[in-house]
């Protein structure tokens, strides 16, 4: 246990300053100030007088109203100008009316007259102390309206220090706090330079302040600290002539210690002064709590706010989802009717004139395919395979893989990427495309805003989880929009130029990884966006390996197979395109456009494979299984399946369980084509040529 060691000052006495041109009544007064245990030091003339209160602090000052030179009324106004709270009573014979009036709005606390009574000199000296003594409480008072205007770290650390050199009378002092190691470090001083400022760390018991830090009060040291027993061993950085240092606890926990010296003021510190110290320490310790509160506070309130909007966003996309899906299932049936038989017609070599406008069907139609198939990628991402990987390393990959475009736009890249950044658990590819889309961003914004800049990309830990930054020097994200970057389709550029789902794919995707996303504007402009991942457990998991891939048949090998086909379809435009590829590849073909007349063609006939809708009204994929299994239980294995969202997880877990072969729609007649020679192939019918 630390020893406690004395911290109390020498008490010394109030000094009064005696001003009277008369021997006599100047030692009359000192007697009688001094056996009432007052300290005195009396002089003859106002000169003399300012002399002394420039050397030296006095509590009051006892003045006589005539004197050769400067009279009593200008002396003690040059005194209030040296100090302004030294207390003032004139002693005079001669006082009249208007000598009074002056004294008192000067700030005298009384006007004597001679013969002084000395039960009355006391009396005013004694009240007069004590007027002094409150109004150095009425400056604590006002200290703590002060420091508890506000709460921000530095404009509190100011006042602190500004405060502290008013009510101690010093000419410096320093603020020093505990880091998150437990030691003390300076957070503001007001003489010590930067480089001292970020290089002093001390531990508990180290040099004065440590060793003050472990006592419960402030500690007075009158001169040099070197010469001080409590302090031996201890080298003084510069000579102070007075120190009273402050340890600064909350709940009995130590948040920092207060250094207040005097460095040029020649006077020590007293008991009193210790005290008022201690008022002090015990405010400033309470603002310091209350403004780690309210920054604790803060973050606080800024995580539940950005888990409100997460909870929102994540919300919105379900339902954005939902109705995103049912919107490609109805656009994807007529898109692939109108890609199907552009193709056929692309096939059979119309003249030139009737090509040009073919090739613009299919090419339109293609394009209203990928949008529908980002629609839903974005709706039914993949499930991330999740596994430990290098961040870095994937951020690396993006960069270089985004290089050209970057040297192109003149943006530059700095990478501040830590050597000893943990793993995370995650899916590479998908992190990958995170990235790319936030790298994208940047640089777009940086080109078009001014021509050129620079990209900064960092990675640190921070509580357990990976941060990783990706900071521009373009326009920024004005307020109002930076709470809807992540929303589908918002987008604040021209029509053309984006569609808005980038940045939704990217909360998504990092939202599967128990991750978050945000973005803030840079201290000197630009934005930021900060991702969180969470930190990889040690035990990786072990890949499987799944390498299907049917080499037996090549795309396109010929064989001889008996194939009878059976279309379930309800869409007619798609249906007779089914039915006309199928055709031209020499199968026999049925085709059913409801559910009642699917299950009657496999009730009377007998197929070699089945196409068929996996959404079929009254008969989706799971219900035709079903059926299958009861009446032809051969056809299990041999259906293909047509569905708008091919990345649905409950259509890929179907898939996977009954082993058929799932075609988003719309699709390439070819890639069609394929599936059925592979699947008629494996069945070993012969009897019809398939081409």
């Amino acid at each position: 246990m630390t020893q406690a060691f004395r911290t109390a000052a020498q008490d010394r006495n109030p000094r009064i300053l005696i001003i009277d041109d008369e021997a006599e009544m100047r030692e009359f007064l000192s007697d009688a100030l001094m056996q009432n245990g007052y300290r005195t030091v009396a002089v003859g003339s106002g000169d003399a007088a300012l002399a002394c209160a420039r050397g030296e602090r006095f509590n009051m000052a006892v003045c006589d109203l005539n004197m050769p030179g400067i009279n009593g009324l200008e002396t003690l106004e040059k005194l209030r100008a040296i100090d302004p709270d030294i207390e003032l009573i004139i002693v005079t014979g001669y006082g009249t009316l208007e000598s009074a009036i002056e004294s008192l709005r000067l700030g005298v606390f009384d006007f004597l007259q001679k013969p002084v009574n000395l039960k009355d000199l006391l009396f005013s000296v004694r009240k007069a102390l004590e007027r002094r003594d409150m109004r150095e409480r009425l400056a604590l008072y006002e200290l703590s309206r002060t420091i508890f205007s506000t709460l921000e770290a530095e404009d509190l650390y100011g006042r602190i220090i500004k405060s502290a050199m008013s009510v101690l009378r010093a000419d410096d002092a320093s603020l020093m706090l505990v880091d998150a190691n437990g030691d003390l470090f300076i957070a503001l001083s007001a003489s010590l330079q930067q480089e001292i400022l970020q290089g002093t760390h001390l531990a508990l018991g180290e040099r004065v302040a440590g060793r003050v830090a472990q006592q419960p009060e402030p500690v007075v040291i009158n001169d040099d600290a070197t010469t001080d027993e409590r302090f031996r061993g201890i080298r003084s950085l510069r000579p102070m002539k007075a120190s009273i240092v402050c340890p600064l606890t909350m709940r009995g926990k130590l948040i920092g210690v207060l250094n207040v010296n005097r460095v040029s003021v020649a006077e020590h510190y007293t008991e009193h002064d210790r005290q008022n110290a201690m008022i002090l320490a015990s405010l400033v310790s309470l603002a310091l709590g209350n403004a780690r509160l309210h920054t604790e506070l803060q973050a606080r309130l800024m995580q539940i706010r950005d888990s409100h909007e997460e909870v929102i966003q994540t919300e919105k996309m379900t339902a954005l989802g939902n109705l995103l899906s049912g919107v490609a299932h109805e656009l994807n049936n007529p898109l692939c009717g109108i890609l199907g038989y552009a193709q056929l017609l692309q096939q059979s070599s119309p003249d030139p004139k009737s090509r040009k406008g073919v090739d613009v069907i299919l090419r339109e139609a293609e394009r209203a395919s990928r949008i529908v198939s980002n629609l839903l990628s974005f709706v039914r991402r993949e499930k991330p395979d999740k596994q430990p990987i290098a961040v870095n390393a994937v951020i690396t990959r993006a960069l270089q893989r985004k290089a050209s475009d970057l040297k192109v736009c003149q943006i530059g890249v700095t990478a501040d990427l830590d050597p000893n950044l943990p793993a995370v658990l995650g899916d590479g590819h998908q992190l990958q495309v995170v990235f790319g889309h936030l790298i994208t961003n940047a640089q777009q914004a940086m080109f078009e805003a001014n021509g050129k800049g620079t990209l900064t990309v960092r990675t640190r830990v921070h509580d357990r989880r990976v941060l990783i930054e990706f900071a521009d020097e373009g326009p920024g994200i004005p307020e109002e929009n930076r709470r809807r970057v992540f929303d589908p389709f918002f987008t604040t550029r021209e029509v053309g130029k984006g569609v808005g789902l980038g940045l939704s794919v990217c909360f998504a995707i990092v939202r599967d990884h128990v991750g978050a996303i945000r973005v803030a504007p840079g201290p000197r402009g630009g934005a930021i966006f900060t991702i969180e991942l969470p930190i990889a457990d040690r035990e990786k998991r072990q890949e499987e390996a799944d390498d299907a891939a049917d080499a037996t048949v090549a795309n396109g090998s010929h064989e001889k197979v008996a194939a009878r086909v059976l279309v379930a379809q309800e869409e007619p435009r798609l249906q007779d395109m089914l039915v006309e590829i199928l055709v031209e590849m020499g199968c026999q073909v049925d085709a059913a456009g409801d559910s009642e007349a699917v299950l009657e063609r496999i009730r009377s006939g007998h197929y070699d494979a089945l196409i068929a809708d996996y959404a079929m009204p009254r008969l989706d994929g799971h219900a035709l299984m079903n059926a299958l299994g009861a009446r032809d239980p051969s056809l299990l294995r041999r259906v293909i399946f047509l569905a708008g969202d091919t990345t649905n997880p409950r259509l890929m877990e179907f898939a996977a369980v009954s082993g058929n072969q799932v075609i988003g729609k719309p699709f390439d007649i070819e890639v069609m084509r394929s599936a059925v020679r592979r699947l008629l192939a494996a069945t070993g019918t012969g009897d019809a040529s398939v081409n």
